[in-house]
């Protein structure tokens, strides 16, 4: 009798184990439930506060909770996931600047988290939204004038990620802003350490299939290199002028503006024969009226007028009778090549 009586006992203590083991499974599989309404409420933290909770009582439970602690586990990740999605979506509507630093960071967690549950399927998504949000912090503190503040986040960028166009395309901007000492858009000193940035963000726009930020770079090497030449042309350097603007050719063959400029400071260098030849590119490939055309026509008629051709030259000039190039074309064809008519 004594060893039934041991025996009942020992039933009776494991029927009790099992019925508190149940209940326990029964409550952390409550608790699973309620981290999926959490979730659903976009209440991540209280999400994450449960399914954590989920796997404490499921560790208690031995074998009996693993399963709730596998599904927990997954939960987690995707609940920080989810979190930085909705940091990054609330910046998007107020671009400001705490909450832009709140995605970053959530991000960041992103990370942390997955490596620590062993998750592949959210960090690669966060390493790529972590390089976006630093060049977008770039771009907001630019617009702020935090010109220095600017360059270290897009330096960051760059840093996680080295094929990402925009960011250079951002790093020539910040650098022609540093270097505009004389606060009117054009950079004399530095231009090359400028375009070399312009350079990376077309070879990277062209490789990444970026043609929207290698058009632009292009657009905006192009655009610098015709400011500094017509800037020459105004000093009188015409040396440097022509190295510059035949260099902005290289960014777009097809300007217009290069080369009239061009044809204008090889008048000023007296090479009649090539001013000749890119004024004649300018005027094929001006899109404008006649006035737009009027001092493309004056370079001509110049170089032609060097030359001694006086036929070609009273035609190019007559060409020019237009806007403000029209007095300067009438007494080129009264008083120095004496014209037949100045009528147009």
């Amino acid at each position: 009798m004594k060893v039934f009586k041991i025996s009942l006992l020992a039933l009776v203590l494991g029927l009790t184990a099992t019925s508190i083991q149940a209940q326990d499974r029964t409550q952390a599989v409550q608790l699973y439930n309620a981290g999926l309404e959490e979730a659903q409420s976009n209440n991540y933290d209280a999400a994450i506060s449960s399914f954590e909770q989920v796997i404490t009582m499921a560790n208690q439970l031995g074998p009996e909770g693993e399963d709730l602690k596998q599904n927990a586990e997954g939960q987690i990740p995707k609940m920080y996931f989810a979190k930085a999605r909705g940091s990054y979506q609330a910046f998007q509507q107020s671009k400001d600047l705490a909450d832009l630093e709140t995605a970053i960071n959530d991000f960041r967690e992103v990370i942390a988290v997955s490596e620590e549950y062993g998750d592949t399927r959210y960090a690669p998504s966060a390493k790529g939204a972590i390089p976006q949000l630093y060049y977008s912090k770039s771009v907001l503190l630019y617009s702020q004038d935090d010109v220095a503040g600017s360059e270290e986040a897009v330096d960051q960028a760059l840093n996680l990620n080295s094929n990402y166009a925009a960011a250079y395309y951002q790093k020539a901007k910040i650098f022609k802003k540093l270097n505009d000492t004389n606060g009117d858009g054009i950079i004399d000193q530095g231009i090359d350490d400028m375009l070399e940035w312009y350079d990376r963000a077309i070879q990277v726009g062209d490789a990444t299939d970026k043609m929207n930020i290698s058009n632009r770079a292009r657009e905006a090497a192009h655009d610098e290199l015709l400011a500094v030449g017509s800037r020459a042309i105004t000093n009188g350097e015409i040396s440097t002028a022509i190295e510059t603007l035949t260099k902005a050719l290289d960014y777009d063959n097809s300007s217009a503006d290069v080369h009239y400029r061009l044809a204008e400071a090889n008048n000023k260098n007296s090479n009649a024969q090539q001013a000749i030849e890119h004024a004649n590119q300018a005027l094929e490939l001006e899109n404008g009226g006649r006035t737009d055309k009027a001092k493309i026509y004056f370079e001509l008629g110049f170089a032609y007028q060097t030359l001694g051709n006086k036929a070609n030259a009273c035609d190019a000039f007559s060409n020019a009778l237009y806007g403000s190039f029209r007095a300067p074309a009438e007494h080129k064809m009264e008083f120095e090549l004496k014209c037949d008519s100045t009528a147009k």
